[in-house]
């Protein structure tokens, strides 16, 4: 989270809104960087104007990326950064991403992102790619389907079908690779001093 803090690059005079699915991880290391920040559920209706809105897509059937953008872009009077999770090229690691999470209806290459905040009305400022290698076991704690990811994983180390999570082993524990796009963004035409 520190690190989309930095990408983020709040400053003292900011009113943010963080937008959440749930708890925030970003709102303890933001709130004291920004004058203010409120956090809201991605479906609430948010009352700008915010001059920094993080916002982590997650996509699900009730949840039009195109339209929450579009919703986020228009309470914006400076930068919005969307993060997200992206596909790599080998294999398919958004698949594995819906094994564990079924809510999740598709995960988007870096392009996607991109089209998507041109479709809602905004343009691209700065964009980060990135991976980062966690272990598996933490990650499938809370999931009912843990013994099937695995066991693809698994089955990828031995030579069979490529996921595209890139696992392998660290000692006898078991680590895959997630890639994460951070873009900032802003409504179309606004002015480039934020």
């Amino acid at each position: 989270m520190r690190r989309l803090v930095d990408f983020a690059e709040p400053r003292p005079d900011d009113t943010c809104l963080d937008v959440t699915c749930g708890a925030s991880d970003v709102a303890p290391l933001l709130g004291p960087r920004v004058q203010r920040l409120t956090s809201a559920d991605a479906t609430a209706p948010p009352e700008g104007p915010f001059t920094l809105i993080t916002a982590r897509l997650t996509p699900t059937p009730d949840t039009d990326p195109v339209t929450l953008v579009r919703r986020l872009l228009g309470v914006c009077s400076g930068r919005l950064i969307i993060t997200d999770l992206v596909r790599t090229r080998a294999g398919d690691s958004g698949r594995i991403e819906r094994l564990r999470d079924p809510a999740r209806t598709t995960t988007r290459t870096f392009g996607d992102l991109m089209d998507l905040v041109h479709e809602a009305g905004g343009e691209t400022r700065r964009l980060e790619v990135f991976t980062i290698e966690r272990p598996v076991e933490p990650w499938l704690a809370a999931v009912g389907n843990g013994d099937r990811i695995r066991k693809e994983l698994t089955a990828e180390l031995d030579g069979g079908p490529k996921t595209g999570a890139r696992p392998r082993l660290i000692g006898r524990e078991l680590w895959f690779t997630q890639s994460w796009a951070y873009v900032a963004a802003a409504p179309a035409g606004a002015d480039r001093a934020h």
